[in-house]
């Protein structure tokens, strides 16, 4: 994956199908590598105003905490 887009797309299918398994999850575990693309590329959206809330954050994505690691890939747990 070398797209942010990517990466949040494949988070977003985890967390999908985390939930399916009536399971809640908790954190997602990334390459910091991989969450710098995705910093890099909310940082070039910039603020959006309006009432709903942001589901990418400085440290967050889809309301769950990032959680760096050292193997490849994304995991959602």
């Amino acid at each position: 994956m070398e797209r942010a887009e990517e990466i949040i797309a494949e988070v977003y299918r985890q967390i999908t199908e985390t939930r399916s398994r009536g399971v809640q999850p908790e954190k997602v575990i990334i390459l910091p590598a991989l969450w710098q693309l995705v910093k890099d590329y909310r940082q070039s959206l910039g603020i959006i105003n309006g009432p709903h809330p942001d589901y990418l954050t400085e440290n967050s994505l889809f309301g769950l905490e990032i959680w760096y690691g050292n193997t490849p890939g994304i995991r959602v747990e």
